[in-house]
C-alpha cells in the first residue's frame, strides 16, 4: 500500500482531474449551445428568405421563428429517444413531469422562505 501522504495527493490530483473535466465539459456543452442557437437563427432566417424568394411567405400566419424550430429539434429529439414506442414514450414524461413538480415544489420553499426571512426582518426593523 501507499504511505498515507501518496494516498492523499492522489485523491487531490484526482480531484483536480475530475474538476478540469467537469469544467471542460461545462465549457464544451456552452460552446455547443451557443452554436446551435446560431444555426436555428440562420436556418429561420435562410427559410424565411426562401419563402420570400418564393412568394409564399403570405401563406404562413408568421415568419419561422428559432422557437418553431427549437421545438422541431426538441421533437426530433423525443423521436429518437424513445422510437416508436408508446411505453417509454410515457414513461420518459412521467419522469420529466415528477422532476418539474419536485422543482416547482423546491421553488416554492424557496421563495416562502425567502419571504419569511424578509418579513421577520420586517419585524425587526419595525422593533
Amino acid at each position: 500500500m501507499f504511505p498515507i501522504d501518496v494516498r492523499i495527493c492522489m485523491t487531490q490530483q484526482n480531484e483536480q482531474q475530475r474538476n478540469r473535466m467537469l469544467s471542460l465539459l461545462r465549457e464544451g456543452e456552452r460552446r455547443m449551445l451557443v452554436q446551435l442557437a446560431g444555426l436555428l437563427r440562420t436556418t429561420a432566417d435562410e427559410i424565411n428568405a426562401e419563402l420570400e424568394r418564393e412568394e409564399l411567405m403570405d401563406s404562413l400566419e408568421q415568419p419561422i421563428t428559432v422557437e418553431y424550430l427549437n421545438g422541431v429539434v426538441q421533437h426530433h429529439l423525443f423521436e429518437r429517444k424513445h422510437k416508436g414506442d408508446i411505453a417509454v414514450a410515457q414513461q420518459i414524461l412521467s419522469d420529466y413531469q415528477s422532476e418539474l413538480e419536485a422543482l416547482q415544489a423546491a421553488q416554492s420553499q424557496s421563495e416562502q422562505s425567502v419571504t419569511t426571512d424578509e418579513g421577520s426582518e420586517e419585524l425587526k426593523s419595525q422593533a
